[in-house]
């Protein structure tokens, strides 16, 4: 998993070398101190005994909704949305910490529970400890990263032992509030971002130009890549957001199929060493925490490619560990280190 995490890293800062003459060189900087900072992250938190994370999960999901409270007040707007503190240089963005304590709350409750099947009012308890942080995020707001909060959601419900007709109830649920959300709740600006993926042409040069531009840059790459530093979309500064929601964009201009590949090589590596520590774990409270993160991580990796390659809308969902930004990066990590603790302590029962 270290060798997974340290190659994506590897990658990422390759990737912001070679576009610091559009981006800035700090940038890059800052990337390099906070991918330190979150392997050292991850190796302390590999060193928490399991059973710790569980006494402090209500303490850090209380502090997460403060947090989240706090931002909507004293928070600095960048790019439409109240979601930042700002210390000096550094911001720090409540909303992805909020969801390691997400985590860590739901996993402590769910393995504290006895019996087959989550009953109504468990179902209801879950879903509140869940969506409380969603719905003050979407107040920033940052759709974005609340969608990144439901998989995590479902995972607690299918851990839980969820009853069929239950889950049809939930579809149905969905599909009412999908509408619902579509005429009352959506922006007309995402609205386009829906129709663009059904119809790629219909505004090139408005909503669908990210992703145009995108796939431009994908497809360009061919086989080896372009080199490092020499992409037209990337260096010339027609590709959007090339060093957070499109940076995968970046990587496979430069470094075409093969680079493409590896990367995602790396990921299922990742994934694939989480889902062999919640095969391998005894502890209850380990294999939910486990499974909670890898249900976020997938999630996330799915949807910020489904978005390069034209696949699925645009939402601001960016490649874990990949994107630049220090708050998902450190957040990450911390959950990874998490899974790392989960491993060291997976032959105790606990």
């Amino acid at each position: 998993m270290i060798l997974a995490v340290t190659g994506i890293l590897g990658a990422s800062l390759v990737t912001l070398h070679s576009v610091s003459r559009v981006v800035g060189a700090d940038l890059f900087l800052r990337q390099l101190s906070w991918g330190i900072a979150g392997l050292i992250v991850l190796w302390l938190l590999s060193r928490v005994r399991l059973v710790l994370f569980q006494r402090m999960a209500p303490v850090l999901y209380a502090a997460s909704l403060a947090s989240l409270l706090a931002v909507l007040i004293f928070g600095v707007v960048r790019g439409g949305s109240r979601a930042w503190f700002a210390v000096g240089p550094l911001t720090f963005q409540p909303s992805e910490f909020a969801r390691l304590a997400t985590i860590l709350m739901a996993a402590a409750w769910l393995a504290r529970r006895r019996g087959p099947n989550l009953s109504f009012g468990e179902v209801l308890v879950a879903s509140i400890i869940v969506v409380a942080p969603v719905l003050l995020i979407i107040l920033e707001p940052d759709l974005g990263v609340g969608l990144t909060f439901f998989p995590v959601l479902g995972a607690v419900l299918w851990l839980g032992g969820l009853p069929r007709r239950a889950w049809v109830a939930i579809l149905l649920i969905a599909a009412v509030g999908a509408g619902i959300g579509w005429n009352f709740v959506l922006k007309p600006y995402q609205k386009e971002r829906v129709h663009t993926v059904l119809d790629p042409e219909r505004d090139p040069y408005g909503a669908g130009y990210q992703v145009r531009q995108s796939k431009i840059a994908v497809g360009s790459g061919g086989a080896g890549g372009q080199g490092l530093g020499h992409g037209s979309q990337s260096q010339l500064r027609f590709l959007p957001a090339q060093h957070t929601d499109f940076a995968f964009a970046v990587w496979s201009e430069a470094t075409g199929f093969v680079g493409s590949t590896a990367l995602l090589l790396a990921y299922a590596l990742l994934l694939g060493r989480i889902g062999l520590v919640a095969l391998n774990t005894e502890s209850r409270h380990g294999l939910i925490l486990t499974v909670l993160v890898g249900s976020w991580l997938i999630f996330q990796v799915v949807v910020n490619l489904g978005m390069v390659l034209g696949w699925l809308p645009t939402t601001g969902v960016t490649l874990p560990l990949f994107s630049y930004g220090g708050s998902s990066l450190i957040t990450t990590c911390a959950a990874l280190g998490v899974v790392q603790s989960v491993w060291r302590s997976r032959l105790v029962n606990l």
